[in-house]
């Protein structure tokens, strides 16, 4: 377990550390303004993957985690369900682009179109993941990070126009996927049987359909500020809050590397004293890491910034230790997320997500509006803590808020 989760380390810190020296080029070479308008279409087809999926990664890792050949069987049968999805959300939001905003938020929109359709199909991630072969994950990413570092180092050493940036936008998932698609062909032996597509159709559908609400309210509650940011303030702000938010977050690889392996071992534990040991640990060492991302920021954050953003990114100075503390509580959410998972406490799930969702639109409408970019800093940690804590403690039998406890006994 703990081999298998320095190799997810490794896969999400090469693409942290590659995505993040990327778009650091990318934003100091087109600046605040543009920078905002390459992120919103980003935020926009985080929707559209979710949709995709519809609630999709979760129950295929838990079934490749007890069943590897179910698994494999329901997330092959399910590739033309996700392919319907994706083509109907995505298809509503070029509309939109096209419609309502400029040629470059447009061509960055249909980038990352075409990104989100290989991110969606690859479930080839999730099976190497739950089969203790990150390194495969790792190796495929390095490739299609470096491929992507090297158009973007020369886009910016030719001083291109901005559109070329649209191009290592697809290249960074489109890559790993043939490659992971490759080794999965050439090492997998699947059963081609296509009677039971129906039934694994349904299974999705129902099962999904009660995590779908709970994801896309957890989807709009993280990317409302930067809807509202580009809308009530300018695409220069949300371009800041953005680097704010990248930076912010940057140290989660390791929690959500640890949290993914952890429950590799956890949905298939049927002790419950082990699982709960295994909870128990996971917590702290998200608190742990947590405290030591905001020592780093604190001696060496500003000076980062100025090296690899400039000048132009520096009032995300004063708001990445907001946006540490709050990803601290999303990672201690996520876990949260996982255990009803495991307890199948879909309906639970879809009524808390909606019922945050429902508290931070208006929320963050009057924050940003009262204190600018400060106040979507706010309004995210306000409605993590809130999402991680309160909102899961009326959950069967207070499982959630023991589990709380337990972090902070001895034992």
């Amino acid at each position: 377990m703990y081999s298998n989760s320095i190799w997810i380390m490794l896969e999400k810190s090469v693409n942290i550390i590659g995505l993040l020296y990327i778009n650091a080029l990318m934003a100091k070479y087109v600046g605040p303004e543009d920078y905002g308008k390459i992120n919103i279409s980003t935020s926009l087809f985080i929707f559209v993957q979710t949709l995709s999926w519809f609630g999709g990664q979760n129950i295929i890792f838990k079934r490749m985690s007890e069943k590897s050949k179910s698994g494999i069987a329901l997330a092959i049968h399910t590739q033309n369900q996700r392919r319907f999805f994706f083509l109907l959300s995505s298809s509503a939001v070029l509309i939109y682009l096209y419609f309502f905003t400029d040629i470059i938020v447009f061509l960055f929109g249909v980038a990352n179109c075409i990104a989100t359709y290989y991110i969606v199909m690859d479930f080839f991630s999730i099976y190497n993941n739950t089969q203790l072969k990150s390194k495969i994950n790792t190796i495929t990413n390095v490739i299609g990070l470096s491929v992507a570092l090297l158009i973007r180092f020369s886009i910016s050493y030719f001083k291109m126009p901005v559109y070329y940036f649209t191009i290592p936008i697809v290249i960074i998932p489109l890559i790993p996927y043939f490659l992971r698609l490759i080794y999965f062909n050439y090492t997998t032996k699947i059963n081609e049987n296509r009677k039971g597509a129906g039934m694994y159709n349904r299974h999705m559908l129902f099962t999904g359909g009660a995590l779908i609400l709970s994801s896309l309210s957890a989807n709009i509650y993280t990317q409302i500020s930067s809807i509202f940011l580009a809308k009530i303030l300018s695409y220069s702000n949300l371009g800041v809050y953005s680097v704010a938010l990248t930076l912010g977050g940057a140290w989660s690889f390791i929690v959500l590397a640890l949290i993914t392996s952890f429950f590799s071992k956890i949905y298939s534990e049927k002790d419950q004293i082990t699982v709960e040991m295994l909870l128990i640990k996971i917590n702290r060492i998200v608190i742990l890491c947590s405290l030591i991302a905001l020592a780093g920021f604190y001696f060496f954050g500003e000076y980062f910034i100025h090296l690899l953003y400039g000048d132009k990114y520096m009032d995300s100075v004063s708001i990445i230790p907001i946006i540490i503390i709050g990803t601290m509580f999303s990672a201690l959410g996520t876990i949260c997320y996982r255990y009803m998972i495991k307890e199948s406490g879909y309906s639970y799930l879809a009524k808390k997500m909606f019922l945050c969702c429902v508290l931070t639109i208006p929320l963050s409408w009057l924050m940003i509006n009262s204190f600018g970019i400060n106040g979507a800093a706010y309004c995210f940690l306000i409605v993590e803590i809130m999402s991680c804590t309160l909102l899961n403690y009326f959950f069967r039998n207070k499982t959630i808020i023991k589990m709380h406890l337990n972090i902070f006994k001895l034992r």
